[in-house]
């Protein structure tokens, strides 16, 4: 009877072939001429050349810098962030009163900088001078935050992102 082991070695023509304690099972062990090869995980650092194996993972290409390229790219978005969160804290945004009797100045990051009411607006009324400067806290308010959105797509583009992405400030 002759069949192959795991190994491709035709069991029954070598004398490698033993009975094992059933009788109806053969093993299949190398004979006292062959040389036992081990081969390690990542290649054939145990076998007769000393040598070790070719990487299996080297097809892959240059995988290892993978990781320090994000971490880079991280960092460039973090530092231009950081510099777009200045220039729009720096910047400052006019808004005003329907008939422009009440002047609002917010940072490009909405905070109020300062208000100005002009005596037009004082003489008509607690009630009216106070729709006036919500009317120009909200038209400043406005402009800050369109201001802010594109100075963040004017970002995302210059890193090369999607448009509509998230930077996650």
């Amino acid at each position: 009877m002759t069949s192959l082991c795991a190994s491709g070695q035709l069991l029954g023509s070598r004398p490698s072939v033993r009975l094992s304690r059933h009788a109806n099972r053969q093993t299949c062990r190398p004979s006292r001429h062959q040389r036992m090869q081990t081969q390690a995980l990542f290649g054939n650092k145990g076998g007769a050349d000393g040598g070790g194996g070719k990487n299996p993972f080297a097809a892959l290409g240059n995988m290892g810098n993978i990781m320090e390229n994000v971490k880079k790219a991280q960092q460039l978005v973090q530092v231009e962030a950081a510099k777009a969160q200045e220039e729009l804290a720096a910047a400052e945004f006019e808004g005003y009163s329907e008939d422009e009797t009440v002047r609002v100045v917010m940072s490009g990051n909405q905070e109020p900088k300062s208000v100005e009411i002009t005596e037009t607006a004082i003489e008509q009324g607690s009630d009216k001078l106070s729709k006036l400067v919500t009317e120009a806290m909200r038209d400043a308010h406005s402009k800050s935050v369109e201001g802010m959105k594109s100075r963040m797509k004017e970002l995302s583009s210059n890193l090369g992102l999607p448009a509509g992405a998230s930077l996650g400030l």
